[in-house]
């Protein structure tokens, strides 16, 4: 397992990769936090260049180049790690004894009792703590 350089550590703040590093295996690359926060970082960098744009180009060009921007570069990418995150969550649900223990937390893909990150490898509590759901 690498360490991540600084340009990774940049990407994964504003979560611009396609894919998963590979260094990621402990734990989940996409949360609903990881998410929200990363287009929230992204929306700020997109007010700030439209201020910056306000300055050299006119009215329109600038809501033309926002509209556009706010779009492609906040709300699609956000869409589809969402996308790829509940895809992750089905994965778990129906392929790990986590997915049916009543411990399991889909919105926050963790284990309740343990506090701990589920991922499709090994159940955190290995099979101790698992309860059905009812």
């Amino acid at each position: 397992m690498s360490e991540p350089t600084p340009t990774d550590k940049i990407l994964d703040l504003f979560l611009l990769r396609v894919r998963e590093p590979e260094y990621s295996t402990d734990a989940p690359y996409y949360t609903t936090g990881s998410i929200v926060s990363a287009a929230l970082l992204r929306l700020v960098v997109v007010i700030l260049a439209g201020y910056g744009l306000r300055q050299v180009a006119s009215g329109q060009v600038t809501w033309t180049v926002m509209l556009f921007a706010l779009w492609a570069l906040v709300a699609w990418p956000a869409y589809n790690q969402y996308v790829r995150f509940n895809t992750n969550i089905d994965d778990i649900k129906r392929d790990t004894l986590c997915g049916v223990c009543r411990h399991f937390n889909p919105t926050s893909q963790l284990c309740s009792v343990l506090d701990e990150h589920v991922t499709t490898d090994v159940p955190p509590c290995e099979g101790e703590a698992w309860e059905p759901r009812t």
